[in-house]
């Protein structure tokens, strides 16, 4: 173990390094469970499977995932340092923090490494805000670590145009969602006795947050007090719904323990606390069952892995229109319950379902798993010549 907390070798992976890497990944994996670290624990086992050798430095502190490397504990010291440690081919990093980013760029220095970037990221004001800072300094500079990477991935095509005009005629821009279908163990997962029989108890309305996360405007991320409000409404009128509300990282403190206990209270005060129940730490997959409606009311988006597993499994999916939704997304106007109460009342009193079938075909295309062609841009890089055009896929 490093001094600063990067264990750079383990049992399983010394070989591997020592040979070097394909692929040297820095990004998170669970726990805990959120869309991107979902989508690289799913992954990586794909790349693996396809003769890809494969490291993953993980922004968080674990270590126990076989293909994990190192533990880069949010310090940007460490993306400076830590990935200069593996000879790799492909350097990949998924943004996280704008310490980090300029971090990894500066420790680049003259590798021989092909360096990807993917955005996840649906508007640049609110996810990656220092790209267009009114701050000369930070503008500069982030342009500068943006141009430090062979290929650029963005999530979404809102933001591509944007990102790409920044990019130099060497540079390659991608549009490439994140949804990897589940893997055989994920949905076989089972919770514990209290959640599953609170899951079965009725139609339940499930929605999942990272955090309870607040934007600059102090309004919060993922919107769950807008499911709260809207439940407040709709369990007085259904006394058969249920939520379930999943946060990965339960707060315990600040700003954030604040806001639960008054979206607890919100709910004591409507009279259906009791038909409310917050599952911290668990993943979400399990949770997509037939009796439920998934809600993804979140104030700023990349494109949501949930979303598309929730329609993959079957389930009607109400979202916020913050960002295009795939085919099939019953929407409604970001933070305004009233508006999700109509959506809500719709998709259970079974609306939506014919329509639904109707659009099948253009459902199962905005569905499919993104992962080989992910897989051809690996191999593309594995095998580029230092100079190459710029090419947008969509």
């Amino acid at each position: 173990m490093t001094r600063a907390g990067c264990r750079t070798h383990k049992t399983g992976v010394d070989e591997q390094t020592q040979a070097g890497l394909d692929i040297l990944i820095l990004g998170p994996v669970p726990p805990p469970f959120g869309g991107i670290s979902v989508h690289l624990s799913r992954l990586v086992p794909r790349l693996q499977k396809a003769g890809f050798k494969v490291g993953v430095l993980n922004h968080f502190e674990s270590t126990t995932m076989p293909f994990v490397v190192g533990a880069l504990r949010r310090n940007p010291l460490n993306y400076y340092r830590f990935p200069k440690k593996f000879r790799a081919r492909i350097v990949h990093y998924h943004h996280s923090r704008w310490a980090h980013l300029v971090a990894l760029a500066l420790g680049k220095g003259n590798s021989s490494a092909r360096y990807v970037l993917t955005l996840h990221a649906g508007n640049v004001e609110k996810h990656f805000p220092q790209l267009i800072s009114r701050k000369p300094f930070v503008g500069r500079i982030t342009r500068w670590a943006l141009r430090r990477f062979d290929t650029v991935i963005c999530v979404n095509p809102k933001i591509a145009p944007l990102v790409g005009q920044y990019l130099d005629e060497r540079q390659r821009l991608e549009v490439l969602p994140a949804f990897l279908e589940f893997l055989d163990h994920e949905v076989t997962e089972e919770y514990d006795a209290a959640i599953d029989t609170f899951l079965r108890s009725g139609r339940t309305l499930v929605v999942a947050a990272y955090g309870l996360q607040f934007l600059q405007d102090g309004q919060e991320l993922y919107g769950v007090d807008t499911v709260v409000e809207a439940f407040s409404t709709l369990g007085r009128e259904r006394e058969d719904l249920h939520l379930a509300i999943f946060v990965a990282r339960q707060p315990f403190r600040g700003k954030a323990h604040r806001h639960l206990t008054q979206l607890e209270r919100r709910l004591e005060e409507a009279g259906v606390r009791e038909r409310a129940l917050f599952v911290f730490g668990r993943p979400l997959a399990p949770a997509f069952r037939p009796n439920v409606v998934f809600v993804r009311p979140t104030r700023a988006e990349g494109d949501a892995l949930s979303v598309r597993e929730a329609q993959r499994a079957g389930i009607p999916v109400v979202a916020s229109d913050v960002v295009v939704r795939p085919t099939g997304v019953v929407l409604f106007s970001a933070g305004d319950a009233a508006q999700l109460c109509v959506a809500l009342r719709a998709v259970l009193d079974g609306e939506f379902q014919q329509s639904n079938r109707d659009n099948r075909d253009a459902w199962d295309e905005a569905l499919k798993d993104f992962s080989e062609q992910l897989i051809d841009i690996y191999r593309s890089e594995r095998s580029a010549d230092r100079g190459f055009v710029t090419k947008v896929t969509t």
